[in-house]
């Protein structure tokens, strides 16, 4: 019922409650019960007597209502779900997937008490801070082609920064976003399949977006689109960027995603060290194959082939 107030006062220039009450079936008590929680939301909401309601202003907010203002999309967004706060917006992506949610259901929150990156490790999602984001895909492809879709997620992410914030962001193979060294973005895909058919496949996204300081190793490592900019950015800004470049990328051809994604990188070119699988070596990036897999020359000579799931990549000269 919330949303749904706020996304008739974001249409009009002011509602009364009487109408409001009419079309959502509840009493004027109800009414105001819920425009009381957008206030402390921190939406500024200017009661006139007779005349009803007018929105004033909006907080930084990732309300359906707010992501949905000026997106123009086909089908990324299509149906966008929001908490507060969730465990995970991966789990709850997953868990409306297998309720049959549709393809391009969009699912934000501005908490994670439970988030997740790559190869187990929790990733920070403080209230109100960051841009927690799980895009639902359901892809006609074969397993072995879902690569593509880590490609583009990471390509459709440093492309909304850059639009919406002016950042060179890059991409860190195989699922970091950095911005001037400092990682600023996690991304983490998780696959529904059998052996012959993608059921669904869930891209979550973890953006820093408001953060003033980071503890630990992170201080080292990390940024955020504040930080970078000296400036607040807007989360829903970023949020509608992302769904309209992931649209862009899924009308690229192979060899057009794969040019694209090759010119955001921030590996490629660079000396690197792999670890993993127990052993670690030095070599330069020289290539990013289609199947999303990283090819290292070593000191040797040799190419070797680097599988994401295996290995750590950190570069000699930095984060990156």
């Amino acid at each position: 019922m919330t949303e749904r107030i706020l996304s008739r006062l974001m249409e009009a220039d002011t509602v009364s409650g009487q109408s409001l009450s009419e079309e959502l079936g509840v009493t004027r008590a109800a009414v105001w019960k819920q425009i009381d929680k957008l206030r402390e939301c921190g939406f500024e909401i200017e009661s006139l007597g007779r005349q009803g309601y007018r929105l004033i202003a909006c907080p930084d907010s990732l309300m359906a209502p707010v992501v949905r203002r000026g997106l123009h999309t086909a089908w990324a967004g299509c149906e966008i779900v929001y908490r507060r706060s969730v465990d995970s917006t991966n789990r709850l992506a997953r868990e409306l997937a297998a309720q049959g949610a549709p393809h391009g259901t969009f699912v934000l929150a501005d908490e994670q008490t439970a988030g997740r990156g790559r190869r187990g490790r929790q990733w920070i999602s403080p209230a109100g801070e960051g841009l927690f984001m799980t895009l639902i895909l359901r892809p006609q492809v074969h397993p072995s082609q879902v690569a593509r879709i880590s490609l583009q997620t990471a390509l459709a992410t440093a492309w909304a920064i850059r639009n919406t914030c002016g950042l060179d962001a890059r991409i860190k193979w195989p699922n970091d976003i950095v911005c001037q060294g400092r990682k600023i973005v996690g991304m983490l895909l998780e696959m529904n399949a059998d052996e012959q058919c993608v059921h669904d496949v869930v891209a979550g996204v973890g953006v820093n977006v408001h953060q003033r300081a980071f503890e630990g190793d992170l201080a080292q490592t990390a940024s955020s689109l504040d930080l970078l900019t000296g400036k607040e950015n807007s989360r829903a800004e970023v949020a509608r960027a992302f769904l309209q470049a992931f649209e862009q990328t899924d009308a690229l051809t192979p060899d057009a995603l794969m040019h694209a994604y090759r010119e955001c990188s921030a590996t490629l070119g660079q000396r690197v060290r792999v670890s993993g699988n127990g052993e670690s070596f030095v070599g330069l990036a020289v290539a990013v194959t289609d199947s999303g897999s990283l090819i290292v020359r070593d000191d040797a000579g040799n190419e070797r082939e680097v599988l994401a799931a295996d290995v750590s990549v950190r570069g000699l000269m930095g984060y990156a």
